[in-house]
């Protein structure tokens, strides 16, 4: 995609709010899936701040600085909240925690193993939901299960999407997830899924417990809609 934006004079954008800033198990998205090409524009937030302040930014290559700064050199975007201090001494702060604790080689860790176990619960030989994962899918603390029960004749989910109905299970059972409908074709009518986004500092018997409260939480909601 880089060399296709190069050959015909386009800028190369990535929106990296969820993937960024170490999610992924390094600082980009990028470096570690995209094939360590850099873009022109880069958008991140979310573990920017970690959830201590509302912030977000816009990273830019030399090329683009140096075309402002030789343009017009002023940018015309935001006002009332650009640059907020008590956010971005938010952030730095978290980016300080990150880096000096090494998190980012622990959510690499992590990652592996919660993927081991995502595996070997949800696709394994006597796995209840094999039959209906598409993909699972993801790296360091980021992770998505895809499931597809386009030709589930012996299940009834009613009114009430699967995803939601895991995410709903999994909170009573104390895990907090994300359900999401929609995703596997144009329409938004088909598609499951449900993400998982761990903490930096998560430990080892936190990633075994949440890969079990999910896999609980899929099976019970499969015997539940069984027909």
């Amino acid at each position: 995609m880089k060399s296709v934006c190069d050959k015909y004079g386009a800028l190369f954008i990535l929106d990296e709010v969820m993937s960024g800033m170490g999610r992924m198990g390094t600082l980009h998205g990028w470096e570690s899936f995209g094939d360590d090409v850099a873009p022109d524009i880069q958008a991140v937030a979310k573990s920017l701040g970690g959830g201590y302040a509302p912030i977000g930014a816009v990273l830019m290559s030399s090329k683009v600085a140096d075309g402002i700064k030789n343009g017009s050199g002023s940018w015309k975007f935001g006002h009332t909240f650009q640059a907020h201090p008590v956010a971005c001494a938010a952030a730095l702060a978290v980016q300080n925690v990150i880096e000096s604790e090494n998190l980012l080689e622990n959510v690499r860790k992590q990652g592996v193993y919660l993927e081991s176990l995502l595996q070997a619960g949800l696709k394994g030989p006597n796995a209840l939901a094999a039959p209906y994962i598409f993909d699972i899918r993801g790296g360091g603390g980021f992770w998505g299960i895809e499931f597809d029960f386009t030709d589930a004749t012996d299940l009834d989910f009613g009114d009430e999407a699967f995803a939601f109905r895991v995410q709903a299970r999994a909170l009573e059972l104390g895990l907090l997830i994300t359900g999401r409908t929609g995703g596997s074709n144009v329409e938004g009518t088909k598609g499951d899924h449900i993400i998982l986004a761990p903490a930096y500092i998560v430990t080892q018997e936190q990633i075994k417990k949440i890969a079990d409260i999910l896999v609980q939480s899929v099976e019970e909601v499969l015997k539940e809609v069984a027909v």
